[in-house]
């Protein structure tokens, strides 16, 4: 009786470790690169904005020197990068401004490239690796329209209230003045949580 016992749970556990071994696994998931800022001699920034996550900051420089700085809130699950529409999550990396306009409800927008390649890279990954949720009409994809932009309600963002879907807000005061220091072609960059 104590071999059948043994015997079967060996068989058991090689079932089980054989299926576990002959599953496909996907590939290491893309990295978003940290954003590093890399300056050679001679070389200039010119004007760019840096967003601090964690610090719930945005930053403007002219070339190495911080000329403005302004609170910011995010979206609901400020931590990590944004891997699919819905997840509200706040991109991490390098990206540019690529629009900026009028805004009825948030006073001003600036839109950035979000999803770069990159971005889509990990979208892809995270999708083969089933780890985007289903909603009935398939997986999310990456998500876009995300940006820079003001409020509806600053007592929300004046509580630190990440409220957003992904976007970075600042009271409307801070972002009608940011709309007027840069042009679409800024870099933004996104530093990780």
């Amino acid at each position: 009786m104590r071999w059948w016992i043994g015997t079967s749970a060996s068989l058991i556990l090689t079932t089980i470790v054989g299926c576990a071994t002959s599953t496909s696994v996907p590939p290491s998931p893309p990295t978003v690169p940290d954003a590093q800022l890399v300056v050679g001699e001679g070389m200039t920034l010119g004007r760019w904005i840096k967003v601090e996550k964690r610090e719930r900051r945005l930053i403007v420089f002219d070339d190495t020197e911080p000329i403005r700085s302004y609170p910011i809130v995010l979206g609901p699950e400020p931590e990590g990068a944004k891997l699919h529409e819905g997840d509200f999550r706040t991109p991490e990396g390098e990206y540019s401004i690529v629009a900026k306009y009028p805004h009825p409800r948030w006073s001003r927008f600036l839109l950035i490239d979000y999803p770069t390649p990159v971005n889509t890279e990990m979208h892809a990954w995270t999708k083969e690796a089933g780890l985007l949720p289903g909603n009935g009409r398939g997986v999310p994809g990456p998500g876009g329209k995300v940006g820079i932009h003001g409020t509806s309600d600053e007592a929300r963002n004046r509580r630190g209230e990440n409220w957003t879907l992904g976007c970075i807000s600042l009271f409307n005061r801070d972002v009608e003045e940011l709309y007027s220091m840069v042009d679409v072609g800024t870099r933004v960059v996104i530093e990780k949580e």
